[in-house]
């Protein structure tokens, strides 16, 4: 067997690990592609739709206010032209 040279052995030390580091980068940028593709497939949508239902039930509650308002104001105009 041959013997190999500091050099050499330092050569072969920074291609693997330049082959290494270049894997995980790979890897990596697969994974955040994945996550920003599930946040803009599913995430976002869910809490637009969340906000959206939310809105409606807002703007719900204040139009049966303002008709819970006006009933009464009539109510006691009624009672007024009573007298």
């Amino acid at each position: 067997m041959k013997k190999m040279g500091r050099s050499q052995i330092l050569d072969k030390v920074h291609l693997y690990t330049v082959r290494t580091l270049m894997g995980i980068t790979v890897v990596g940028c697969a994974t955040l592609g994945l996550q920003i593709y599930n946040y803009y497939k599913h995430v976002r949508p869910a809490r637009l739709d969340e906000r959206r239902v939310k809105r409606e039930e807002e703007i719900s509650l204040e139009q049966s206010e303002k008709e819970l308002e006006l009933l009464r104001r009539q109510r006691e105009a009624e009672e007024m032209t009573k007298y």
